[in-house]
């Protein structure tokens, strides 16, 4: 934490080739930073990728005759979705046939329709009939660019009445390659900076902030504007924000879709929360800390068999050595969990809860019917479904192919869908052999937002099915219809609503959860709704601070209520903060004569300290002495000792001259005269 300072598909045979692009990952050979360009709002990041693309022509063999040009970026031939996701025109044009397949329910596909499409002919007699032809080779480079979540940048008064009044200014940057390099701003006119990622601004009277957070991406927030408002009340300080004005608006999207289909308000847990840091869990994952150890996040070499049972669970002893790594694991993409929330409309609960339940955060590629990867487990049916009814992440995926797209997906053949639904899942693709642990963590940052994506289009397909069986839900029934269309499909939960519906029964998910063709389905329902319904925000611990560290001697001029802001000028301490070092002696006094002696000096022990401002550091004590240096610690600020191996405290001020050399007493342990 820190304290503040005032200061007084179209490519071509070219060498470059652009895109944008919001959250797919391409292999890159190098990145540059850019705060946005000249069509897109935002931040974006410029990856530079460069290979060699191959150039072929499928020939008939009957006639010579070339059917179509296949562009692609790996040698040997175009492999089959490459070649009829190119040439569907001209295989329509010389190979008539009907592309128009049933649907499940026997009515003919169109526009918009839900259901992924099947080969619409035999691709190995077509294959007979024709050859290739290669015509070239060149190197390209495709420069890319890839957005980047905002800074996010909040303010805080202390939740509770305080010795002394305070703001704290947190910012953070959702994307790890970064940091927050500097938090700045103006009190009453006067500059601050902290050059951290948090802030602390003491007050003195009624005060105006402007401030903004920089990052080492190489640019800054829009500054925001408060008031603070302080006043005493049984001897203690409050403070309030007033005419606070910042960008954390949240608009339910999936709200909007339903429209009027969904019925009452939205459940608690669909909201913003103020910060990131109101995100953090702290569960005991054994899914996780297994895997945490067994791709060497956590040396389990400690424990017996390295910490792991045979199937891969952590033992009683790796789950202990693995729990620090653990409980940071599972928060450590809150920040972009939230930023996905602000941006798509999905609430950052219910992504992290998603999360959690899927892969206990950990984005592992897995087997079951169907290949799934990544947090939350999405295959090429998800897949299909992100895209069919989102022309957005569509229009994304498209953009790294190296062909035309269609405007529409339900409009491809089922060859270009097939590929996109491919690229989609190849970008949430974390397996990276080369890369250390063999997770590829920029990737798995990144496919968050599609997981939000892929919430929001199911929102879309639940309110598509409801509108054509002319239903209407409570917004509780609504999410929970959603829940079944993300894990079973646009199947399950349309044939479960018309088996209710021919009963004569409510379509509410109590009938549909009974009534279930896909019964296994319901209890992952359940279990998501337990997880979002029973989140509470976390809080952190807000500071303790006394008032010497933060006013200024001789004050008098608060009051009990909440005064207006005034002109009034009021001189700004320069003293609030001091480097320095403490030096201290420590022993046991054995036979209590109050006076350190060789024989009792504390040696090879720890000591820990922690200061007011939440550092904590650890020193050996040698020969009875340890030396403590500390930097921007507040003047008369409490810093607790602890001496690790015999669990004893105490606690020292900082000094004004930030020298402090003191003897620590430890009292003898007490020990009963008489033995049972």
């Amino acid at each position: 934490m820190g304290y503040f300072l005032l200061k007084g598909y179209k490519y071509y045979f070219i060498p470059v080739l652009i895109i944008v692009i919001s959250t797919l990952i391409l292999n890159t050979s190098n990145t540059a930073a850019q705060k946005g360009n000249d069509d897109n709002d935002g931040r974006y990041k410029t990856v530079e990728n460069t290979f060699i693309q191959f150039t072929w022509q499928m020939v008939r063999r009957v006639d010579g005759k070339t059917l179509c040009t296949v562009v692609i970026n790996h040698e040997g031939f175009p492999n089959q979705l490459e070649t009829l996701a190119a040439c569907q025109e001209s295989i329509n044009r010389y190979y008539p046939t009907n592309t128009v397949v049933p649907s499940p329910t026997g009515t003919l596909q169109a526009t918009g329709t839900p259901y992924p499409t099947t080969t619409p002919f035999s691709y190995n007699a077509f294959y007979d009939e024709t050859y290739w032809i290669f015509i070239s080779e060149e190197e390209v480079t495709q420069i890319t660019q890839v957005k980047v979540p905002d800074i996010i940048l909040n303010i805080y008064p202390p939740a509770l009445p305080v010795n002394a009044p305070y703001v704290l200014i947190k910012a953070v940057e959702p994307y790890s390659e970064y940091k927050i390099s500097r938090i700045a701003g103006t009190l009453n006119g006067d500059p601050f900076e902290c050059l951290s990622d948090q802030c602390i601004v003491p007050l003195i009277q009624d005060s105006e902030l402007y401030f903004w957070a920089e990052s080492s991406f190489g640019d800054q927030t829009e500054p925001v504007y408060a008031v603070a408002r302080i006043w005493i009340s049984n001897n203690y300080y409050h403070v309030r924000l007033t005419n606070l004005a910042q960008y954390t608006d949240f608009s339910d999207s999936c709200q909007q879709i339903w429209g009027d289909t969904a019925q009452g308000e939205s459940p608690t847990w669909v909201f913003l929360p103020d910060s990131p840091n109101a995100l953090r869990t702290e569960h005991t994952l054994h899914y996780l800390a297994g895997k945490l150890i067994l791709h060497r996040f956590v040396d389990g070499s400690v424990c017996p068999a390295g910490g792991l049972f045979a199937n891969g669970a952590p033992t009683g002893c790796g789950l202990a050595v693995a729990r620090d790594a653990m409980l940071e694991w599972q928060n450590r993409f809150d920040p972009n969990i939230w930023a996905a929330g602000k941006e798509t409309g999905i609430a950052p609960v219910l992504i992290k809860s998603l999360m959690e339940l899927e892969t206990q955060f950990w984005p592992e590629n897995a087997k079951h019917i169907y290949e799934e990867f990544g947090f939350t487990q999405i295959n090429e049916l998800g897949a299909d479904v992100a895209l069919r009814w989102n022309d957005d992440l569509k229009n994304q995926v498209c953009s790294t192919l190296l062909f035309d797209c269609d405007p529409s997906f339900a409009n491809m053949n089922s060859f270009e869908q097939a590929m996109l639904r491919g690229a989609l899942i190849q970008s949430i693709d974390v397996y990276c052999p080369t890369c250390e642990n063999m997770i590829d963590l920029g990737i798995a940052e990144q496919s968050i937002p599609i997981t939000a994506q892929v919430i929001r289009s199911n929102c879309r397909q639940t309110s598509y099915i409801m509108n054509n069986l002319e239903q209407k839900a409570a917004m509780d029934d609504m999410w929970k219809f959603t829940f079944l269309s993300y894990h079973a499909g646009y199947q399950c939960l349309e044939d479960s609503l018309k088996v209710v519906l021919k009963k004569g029964e409510k379509p509410d998910w109590e009938h549909v959860s009974a009534n279930l063709v896909c019964p296994e389905a319901g209890s992952y329902v359940e279990d998501l709704w337990d997880l979002v319904t029973a989140f509470q925000p976390y809080l952190e611990p807000q500071p303790t601070l006394s008032p010497l560290q933060l006013t200024p001697t001789g004050q008098t001029d608060l009051v009990a209520f909440p005064p207006t802001i005034t002109p009034t000028v009021t001189s700004t301490p320069k003293n609030y903060l001091t480097d320095g070092v403490l030096h201290l002696f420590v022993y046991i006094d054995l036979n209590q004569n109050r006076i350190m002696e060789p024989e009792e000096l504390i040696n090879d022990a720890t000591i820990i300290t922690r200061f007011a401002n939440g550092l904590q550091t650890e020193h050996k004590i040698i020969n009875g002495e340890v030396i403590i240096p500390f930097e921007r610690q507040f003047i008369n600020s409490d810093v607790d000792l602890t001496i690790k191996e015999i669990f004893q405290q105490t606690t020292v001020k900082i000094p004004a001259n930030g020298e402090l050399f003191d003897i620590l007493r430890i009292e003898p342990p007490v020990v009963p005269k008489y033995l049972p």
